[in-house]
């Protein structure tokens, strides 16, 4: 009757052993314990808008991106496209595409998108890809309105730009 109770509680104890090990094997796998890769290495820190030209008919800004990469290694080979979308229909007016290439690890570059626009209040989709792989993607919300002023110094009328952003926050995408 001894041995059957030691048989059954080695028996029990083994059970106990394989199913921790699978538990944490599967944790292991999955990626929960001893990963060191970080996936989500790519963030938009900050965007900022700038006048370059205007005529009577559009305004030209540029969209500066700056892209950090926390990896201790250099990144792959990135590529931004930003969509111009007037917010009435929500359809693309303007496409531009910038590849930079590769971002040197622990490092942040800046982005520069050139874009033209109209009367009107856009959102522009911005896509960041990393190996042709799309990693990260933001919102920028921009309004450029042009109004008629009286200039005092040359007394006559001119035409002025004014335009206003907000960043919509960008996330990871996976």
């Amino acid at each position: 009757m001894e041995i059957k109770t030691k048989t059954k509680k080695a028996g029990v104890l083994l059970t106990v052993i394989s199913a921790a090990a699978i538990i944490l094997g599967g944790l292991f796998v999955s990626g929960v314990f001893g990963s060191e890769e970080v996936v989500d290495h790519l963030f938009v820190d900050a965007t900022y808008l700038l006048k370059t030209s205007e005529t009577n008919a559009s305004v030209n800004v540029t969209c500066t991106l700056y892209l950090t990469n926390l990896w201790t290694k250099e990144s792959g080979t990135i590529k931004t496209i930003a969509y111009v979308m007037e917010t009435s229909d929500n359809l693309a007016v303007f496409k531009n595409t910038a590849t930079i290439g590769k971002i040197m690890a622990d490092s942040t570059d800046e982005i520069e998108l050139p874009l033209v626009l109209s009367n009107n209040s856009y959102k522009v989709d911005i896509l960041v890809f990393e190996n042709e792989k799309l990693v990260t993607k933001g919102v920028v919300t921009i309004s450029a309105y042009s109004r008629i002023i009286y200039d005092e110094f040359s007394h006559k009328e001119k035409q002025v730009w004014d335009i206003s952003s907000t960043a919509e926050g960008f996330q990871q995408v996976h």
